[in-house]
């Protein structure tokens, strides 16, 4: 196992069969500057990182991530359009990455905590504790265009209706059934299962005849433009209309 990132509560590991494990460990994993940075310099080590490889983003035992650092924004409201969407750009880059990503919701995913989720390529959820829920309708705020575009990307109308525009608060129960998490397991189980998934699309594994990461990463940006499109060139003052 060979250690390619480690700061301040996150950590990048990387095992001899190509399976990264990017470890959120820093208390509620609100997205401040500080986190920002820290996936912005993972994200890097795993595109640059040889393949055969794979991805799993794993949250603490209670959050996977509670979203947006409310307290930071209010006392730095100046700096906090530049932030989000520096965020944005992660998630684009993210969503595109040219090998299979698996985040394992281990806790509490809110607000920008489920569009961290919702741009690794599948989800897996630990049962029995946490809950994951779209914050926005409570806190009188909107999406924003490149989330909404991300969220249509990966749900359904009707998830999207209950999710945003109802503001409910899913279980792991709810959340598989409504197709925002593929899986759920009980907690001790949760990291083994991710990995399992995550090595499952391992070309090795997959017994491919030929596989082009390029080509990989491309096939995310035809499946997923829009959001794509959103999350790389949206700005904070996007208009919701727009047409990226």
């Amino acid at each position: 196992m060979k250690t390619l990132l480690d700061s301040d509560g996150v950590t990048l590991t990387n095992s001899e069969d190509g399976l990264l494990t990017l470890r959120l460990d820093r208390g509620q994993n609100v997205i401040n500057p500080p986190m920002v940075s820290a996936l912005e310099h993972a994200i890097s080590c795993v595109e640059a990182a040889e393949h055969p490889k794979s991805l799993v983003i794993l949250g603490g035992t209670k959050f996977f991530s509670n979203g947006l650092d409310v307290t930071w924004m209010m006392n730095n409201s100046s700096e906090t359009p530049d932030m989000i969407q520096t965020f944005w750009r992660v998630l684009a880059r993210l969503l595109v990455l040219d090998c299979r990503t698996v985040a394992a919701i281990s806790g509490h995913a809110y607000g920008a905590g489920i569009f961290l989720a919702l741009a690794c390529d599948w989800r897996v959820m630990r049962t029995e504790r946490g809950f994951v829920n779209f914050p926005e309708l409570n806190l009188g705020m909107r999406l924003s265009k490149p989330f909404a575009e991300l969220s249509k990307a990966k749900l359904s109308p009707s998830t999207l209706r209950e999710g945003v525009l109802a503001g409910r608060r899913y279980d792991s129960v709810a959340a598989v059934a409504a197709g925002l998490v593929d899986a759920n397991f009980p907690v001790e189980a949760l990291p083994a299962e991710a990995e399992k998934l995550a090595r499952a699309g391992l070309p090795t594994q997959m017994k491919l005849l030929r596989f082009d990461p390029e080509a990989f990463s491309t096939m995310k940006v035809e499946l997923y433009t829009d959001a794509w499109r959103a999350l790389t060139t949206g700005l904070h003052t996007t208009a919701p209309d727009s047409k990226l």
